[in-house]
């Protein structure tokens, strides 16, 4: 079974267990309700009364104490990812496998956590069984979409783990050789290996060679937040100074005045080699892609910085690939695949992009014109 598949596989299984626990919430939920104001029915009183003394031990009575482990996990948890981020920049494997089984013991306190306080409600003896039961309608849509996301982000933590966990032989007996290779503003990093370069050894390899040039050790369980994130601002986000203020955040240069629409996607991996100078933006649909794993080399990884020069405009749905600089005031036109340097004052558009003209000397005059800034 492929990988892809498998994933699906785990999608559809957490889906599954979280709408089979939306199901069963909504079922108690009514019949509560319609014991409680309609109709009596026997079966639940007699069922309530039998496992009353249990349930209000562990979700009333000593609850503090649960929460009080919960907390003392968290921060267990917290201790042992500071402890394996720092000993990944010595010791890659073990410090990596540290800080992802504290990532995936995150995940689990919290869908514990949440399912544990969910059905706390039901049995806090200090509110009316009214107000007890609007609370549960209130938060089981909140609940329900909340457990389907930790299932599915426990899966990611897991099967990585796992993977970590088979590949620590090969990395400390039969570790590959790499080499670092420069052209122009491209870096490969050239692993020799038969292994796909996103799996562990290979990824630690690269982990290694960009922790050296100042990128954060977890950078690909960092890619896959920054990713989740870029998902938000794309498309929750609606003004534009708040979406480059969210992007910053992610390590991407956006200077005064610069327009980052709606769904564009910067490079998860590696947002840091993006710039935007002043004046500048993208369109709808933009992607910004800094790194590049399909390459003719097998197990090759290729990275580069984007930029995007003073008042240079993308077009909605264009490419741009790893080192590629838009010149000053060009203008890119949409779906545009633009694979090498635009010269400044140029009108390009093209699948790859293709200078068509240089901007007139009037033209020039309107892009250059300098806006207020705003800060």
């Amino acid at each position: 079974m492929s990988k892809d598949s498998s994933k699906m596989k785990f999608w559809t299984k957490g889906f599954i267990i979280s709408f089979v626990f939306l199901i069963l919430s909504v079922l108690l939920i009514v019949f509560l309700i319609i014991n409680h104001i309609f109709l009596p029915i026997p079966w639940i009183d007699l069922l309530y009364e039998l496992l009353r003394p249990w349930l209000l031990s562990i979700f009333y009575n000593y609850n503090l104490y649960i929460y009080g482990g919960i907390f003392i996990s968290y921060s267990f948890l917290l201790l042992l990812y500071v402890l394996g981020y720092n000993l990944a920049k010595v010791k890659h494997m073990t410090g990596s496998i540290i800080y992802i089984f504290s990532l995936l013991g995150f995940v689990l306190v919290t869908f514990i956590a949440v399912h544990y306080a969910y059905a706390s409600v039901l049995f806090n003896q200090d509110l009316l069984l009214n107000a007890r039961l609007m609370l549960l309608l209130l938060f089981l849509p909140m609940t329900f979409a909340l457990s389907l996301f930790l299932f599915l982000v426990n899966i990611d933590f897991l099967i990585f783990f796992k993977d970590l966990i088979k590949a620590r032989k090969i990395w400390k007996h039969r570790r590959p050789e790499f080499e670092i290779e420069v052209k122009g503003k491209i870096t490969y990093i050239n692993i020799k290996t038969d292994e796909f370069v996103f799996t562990p050894v290979p990824m630690l390899i690269i982990a290694k060679y960009l922790q050296s040039k100042g990128y954060s050790v977890s950078w690909f369980v960092r890619g896959a937040f920054n990713h989740l994130i870029s998902l938000i601002i794309s498309y929750l986000t609606g003004w534009p100074r708040a979406r480059n203020a969210l992007f910053r955040f992610t390590g991407m240069k956006i200077s005064n005045n610069c327009s980052i629409s709606q769904r564009a996607v910067p490079d998860p991996l590696l947002p840091e080699l993006i710039e935007f100078e002043e004046g500048s933006g993208c369109g709808i649909g933009v992607k910004l892609l800094t790194h590049n794993v399909m390459n003719i080399q097998h197990g090759s990884f290729s990275f580069g910085p984007i930029k995007v020069c003073k008042n240079a405009r993308i077009g909605a749905y264009s490419v741009i690939l790893p080192g590629v600089t838009i010149g000053e005031g060009s203008i890119i036109g949409a779906n545009s695949l633009v694979t090498d340097d635009i010269p400044p004052f140029s009108i390009a558009f093209g699948s790859p992009a293709k200078v068509i003209r240089q901007l007139t000397d009037s033209e020039k005059e309107e892009v250059n014109r300098n806006y207020r800034v705003n800060s």
